[in-house]
């Protein structure tokens, strides 16, 4: 369990913010004039070129632009287009998610939780505002879009994780069964460049990770900041040049770093699983929160150049 106002504390800002994503968009676009945003775009291919680069949409329009910010995610067409050799890769387990209305007794707003179970089983807790509670419940998988997984519904999950403490019983039971999400979980290869010519590839476009270390979001977050701050002062070919320096390393290594807790949080071997829980249980909370610092140890202001 974390406990996210210590964390706050020990590092000077805020260490962690749980939102639900339609809240984020809302804000995201709220400081956007509506003339900004084209809708029905749905980006098929892309090319660069000397100046910059054209971009091909499926109902027949190009878009040619001196510099392509592609944001959009794994599937990226755009990555596909102008990286031709990255690949995503099934992480060998699926997920539930949802959001619960109501905070249950006893529960601590300021701490985010997730339980391990039997057979690579787990389930997280986090209050969101609204008094609501996001949770997620995971479990492995033999293959992407598993048709005995896709069947499981709320029903289903109940059972299966029938053997988690309190509250997970009462937030699954207060739960609408058609707001249940159901998601394989996919990460990309490391790449080893997030620009191509004038296009620039932020967030899971450039670097999707495991959900297991919460860094999705953030990751993209840092991103549009460094790149921001880089465009302010830069050329634009010295700030993509720079944007790789700082972001390929960084995103890399919190990429492999969530890999692994997934590897080690979803073992399944009946003999190894008491095993690796009793040696969780016992690292200190301060050891911990040490391995936090390459996630939240983090100063944007001012953005220096790579050494």
């Amino acid at each position: 369990m974390t406990d996210l106002a210590a964390l706050s504390q020990r590092y000077g800002h805020l260490s962690m913010a749980v939102l639900h994503r339609g809240g984020l968009h809302h804000a995201l676009l709220s400081a956007l004039p509506q003339s900004a945003i084209r809708l029905g775009m749905k980006c098929v291919g892309a090319r660069t070129h000397e100046a910059g680069a054209v971009l091909r949409f499926a109902n027949g329009h190009t878009v040619e632009a001196d510099l392509v910010l592609a944001c959009d995610g794994v599937h990226s067409a755009i990555r596909k287009a102008v990286f031709p050799k990255a690949r995503e890769r099934f992480a060998r387990y699926t997920c539930w998610r949802a959001i619960s209305p109501g905070i249950p007794a006893g529960f601590d707003p300021t701490r985010l939780s997730e339980s391990w179970g039997a057979a690579g089983k787990r389930i997280g807790l986090a209050a969101i505002p609204g008094e609501r509670i996001y949770w997620f419940a995971c479990c492995g998988a033999r293959r992407i879009k598993d048709p005995d997984l896709a069947k499981i519904g709320l029903t289903e999950l109940h059972a299966m994780f029938a053997e988690f403490h309190d509250p997970v019983p009462e937030v699954l039971a207060s739960t609408s069964s058609d707001a249940v999400i159901w998601t394989d979980i996919e990460d990309l290869d490391p790449m080893p460049s997030f620009t191509h010519g004038r296009i620039v590839l932020l967030g899971d476009a450039a670097h999707a990770v495991t959900p297991d270390l919460g860094q999705g979001a953030g990751l993209s977050i840092e991103d549009a900041a460094v790149l921001a701050s880089l465009l302010g002062r830069l050329p634009i070919d010295e700030t993509l040049h720079e944007y790789d320096a700082r972001r390929v390393g960084h995103a890399h290594r919190l990429a492999s770093g969530s890999r692994l807790y997934a590897k080690v949080a979803q073992w399944q071997n009946p003999l190894v699983v008491p095993l690796r829980n009793r040696v969780v249980k016992s690292i200190p909370e301060r050891f911990m929160d040490r391995q936090l610092d390459a996630v939240l140890d983090i100063d944007f202001e001012p953005v220096q150049a790579a050494a």
